[in-house]
């Protein structure tokens, strides 16, 4: 392996990531803003040689090194002045209590395990090997894309036709790196992963939050694909940052959340196609919000405009240019429609699989494990006894229920989506939104509250100081102290 070349491509990685942060001016803490760093920088690389190809530029390793340079060169240009004045805050390092090192040693194994399987095993997936896979080998002997892959039979599979994002991280990393290229997919599951576990650790019990992060991220499907190369991990990485960016903004109202909300939806339309079909789903509760906000018509139509266009135009370039006029092989999409649509029994029977085989049942569990049986518990606590929901959670929920529909109808309209390969792992998406879910839940809250009372000694005070910032807890403890008052006797309650 080339560690120099590893070396370059994740500095060129966190320094495009690092001015884009900074040119959408995201206000974020050390830890999270490194991870989101990671993992944009490794979304811009994924683009040069797609436009390199648009370009008719050859792969070379001198022309991909000049294409991976100029964006963060551009970036920190247009920043100078700004980086002139860039204050960096001290990492301040907690040394982990006891009871959290058994947790560390199964999270840093599991993503030892991850990293090696990357580093160790060529591309296996047949999906990769029948089309980007391919491609990306014969690309850097032949220097282009388009290249002697499609001279042969290709009648039986149209993974050729996939996005280029998986072929653009492989050609990249098979000339810089070693030959089985792949490790890209670490750099994105270790700087998600952190982000993960710093986001939770916010309002989250060191135990919660490791017993919900080994659920999500070490079950088998979710785990297996953390060193398979595909595009549904990825996909779901920046699905999940649309979501959080978006909910960001919903809470404070910067357009640069809503700008980078809609960059990391537009990468996940690149990523996938089909999650143009999810982000149309989306409109509604962000045209819901702008309204609860009091939002001008005419801001109101740019910003809705604008979360739609810039996913569309992605779609537009891939599916209208490079297949249309770069590609030697006639594809038309539309062939690919369910012929019986008149037929709504096929929705519903889908919607009925996606339940009982891919999130219930002994099927699920071997699937994703217990993850959505927690949920569902936890969800089931907090709509008994924390009834009033923070927008954090309900936004949360709601794209959660859109992937369900959305795949649902997915799998409707083109029989290509089939049940246990492209809608399972289309499934992938939900998972982190749980997280997120989390994250506002007052149930986990007061839980947390609870442990950090008991090992302060100070119950009561522990427990407010814990909820500080959750509205949804913080309520539930201020209604909690109103019982107490009136049962007690002693003053009134305003």
């Amino acid at each position: 392996m080339n560690f120099a070349g590893l070396l370059f491509l994740l500095l060129v990685h966190f320094f495009t990531g690092r001015g884009l942060v900074e040119l959408f001016r995201i206000e974020l803490k050390p830890v999270p803003k490194f991870c989101i760093s990671m993992i944009s920088g490794v979304a811009i690389a994924s683009i040069i040689p797609f436009l390199m190809e648009l370009l008719h530029l050859p792969f070379t390793g001198p022309s991909v090194a000049t294409g991976l340079i100029i964006p963060p060169v551009v970036l920190f240009i247009l920043l100078f002045r700004r980086i002139k004045s860039w204050k960096y805050e001290r990492i301040k390092v907690k040394l982990p209590e006891i009871y959290e090192l058994p947790f560390l040693v199964v999270v840093m194994g599991l993503v030892a395990l991850s990293i090696w399987r990357c580093y160790y095993n060529p591309p296996y997936a047949w999906d990769m090997l029948s089309g980007p896979e391919a491609m990306a080998d014969i690309s850097i002997t032949e220097k282009h894309m388009i290249n002697s892959l499609f001279t042969v039979d290709l009648q039986y599979t149209n993974n050729y036709l996939k996005p280029p994002y998986v072929t653009s991280l492989q050609i990249i990393y098979k000339l810089f790196v070693q030959q089985f290229g792949q490790l890209w997919l670490s750099v994105l599951f270790v700087s998600f992963i952190l982000f993960l576990f710093s986001m939770l650790r916010e309002r989250l019990h060191p135990v919660i939050m490791y017993i919900v992060m080994i659920l999500f991220f070490a079950s088998p499907e979710m785990f297996s694909h953390t060193y398979t190369i595909l595009y549904d991990y990825s996909n779901a990485i920046f699905f999940f940052m649309g979501f959080y960016f978006l909910n960001r903004y919903f809470g404070n109202l910067k357009k640069t959340d809503f700008a980078f909300a809609v960059f990391s939806f537009t990468v996940a339309t690149y990523i996938r196609m089909e999650t143009l079909v999810l982000l149309v789903l989306i409109m509604p509760l962000l045209a819901y919000r702008l309204t609860k906000q009091k939002t001008p018509f005419k801001s109101l139509m740019f910003k809705s405009s604008v979360f739609l266009l810039a996913p569309a135009f992605t779609y537009f370039v891939f599916m209208n240019v490079y297949i249309k006029y770069y590609i030697p092989i006639h594809y038309n999409v539309g062939h690919e429609l369910n012929t019986h649509l008149g037929d709504i029994s096929m929705l519903f029977n889908r919607y009925y699989d996606i339940t009982t085989k891919l999130l219930f049942g002994e099927t699920a569990e071997t699937y994703f494990g217990m993850q959505i049986y927690l949920f569902v518990a936890v969800i089931f606590i907090d709509l008994l006894f924390f009834r009033k929901k923070s927008t954090e959670g309900l936004t949360a929920i709601y794209g959660i229920f859109i992937v369900f529909f959305g795949l649902g109808l997915l799998g409707y309209l083109l029989p290509l989506v089939d049940l246990m390969h492209t809608t399972k792992r289309g499934l992938f998406k939900i998972f982190p939104l749980i997280l997120l879910y989390y994250y506002s839940s007052g149930f986990l809250a007061r839980v947390s509250a609870l442990i950090t009372g008991w090992e302060t000694g100070k119950h009561g005070m522990a427990k407010k100081e814990a909820l500080v910032g959750i509205p949804v807890a913080k309520g539930f403890v201020n209604k909690m102290e109103g019982k107490q008052v009136k049962s007690g006797g002693k003053g009134k309650r305003k």
